[in-house]
């Protein structure tokens, strides 16, 4: 009787050890930037203490953040970049103008996330790459630039001295600017950016959590990522800490 009392404990045992190790996740989108800084951003249901991560990355109610340079390395024109997180599920932002040279993982596939290469590696990431160096011909061009509407701008100006009794024109209605400026820019978003435009429109202002939830359960890294360049395209506000923050229409 004991013997057998044993050994139902112990499948017990066994049985909940598995299921909380099914049940256990971490999600981590990590962009990697030109000097070989790493940016995490993901979220997890495990532990800290069982989690592997490099000193600069924290959790924080779930959320997965922090920066580290100590993944990646360069010799030559060659960058590398290798980290491995038992269980997890890794997606890695490579800097602009990237080039793979060579990828070794569990498993990997490669999409374009804004113009940079995202590779998915399971848990296990080792990857080879190159940074391209294009020419920069930025400045010659914004002095070209420059100067043509520096002279577009003193032949306008000119010809408008030179009109009388020219009305003036009525103010552009705010609001509409707002909205024809928004419609411009939705033409460079992607769907889920513009998604989340929409619901604003709706709303005005409401709780990010809210938003989230609206725009169909959106994964939390990727609601933040688009909610963080729509904030640099000077399309919404975000204002107050933590869960209460608001988001609005700029």
């Amino acid at each position: 009787m004991k013997r057998n009392l044993k050994l139902l404990i112990a499948v017990l045992i066994t049985f909940l050890l598995f299921v909380n190790l099914a049940s256990a996740y971490t999600y981590l989108n990590i962009y990697v930037d030109e000097t070989g800084n790493a940016l995490f951003l993901g979220e997890t249901n495990e532990q800290t203490e069982s989690l592997n991560f490099p000193e600069g990355i924290e959790v924080k109610n779930g959320d997965v953040i922090g920066g580290t340079q100590e993944l990646t390395s360069k010799q030559g024109e060659v960058w590398s970049f290798s980290y491995f997180l038992e269980g997890a599920e890794i997606n890695v932002v490579l800097p602009k103008g990237a080039i793979i040279e060579k990828i070794e993982g569990n498993e990997s596939s490669i999409a374009i996330d804004n113009g940079r290469i995202s590779v998915y590696v399971g848990d296990k990431a080792n990857i080879s790459y190159k940074v391209k160096v294009l020419r920069d011909y930025t400045a010659i061009v914004i002095l070209a630039v420059l100067i043509i509407l520096a002279v577009l701008g003193y032949l306008f100006f000119s010809r408008m001295k030179k009109q009388k009794g020219e009305k003036r024109k009525k103010p552009i209605n705010a609001r509409k600017n707002k909205e024809k400026r928004i419609e411009i820019l939705k033409q460079v978003l992607n769907e889920r950016e513009k998604l989340i435009i929409e619901k604003l429109k709706e709303h005005k202002e409401i709780k990010s959590s809210i938003l989230r939830k609206l725009c169909d359960d959106m994964p939390k890294a990727s609601f933040s990522r688009h909610i963080r360049e729509l904030e640099k395209k000077g399309l919404i506000n975000r204002k107050g800490e933590g869960r209460n923050k608001i988001v609005s229409l700029r």
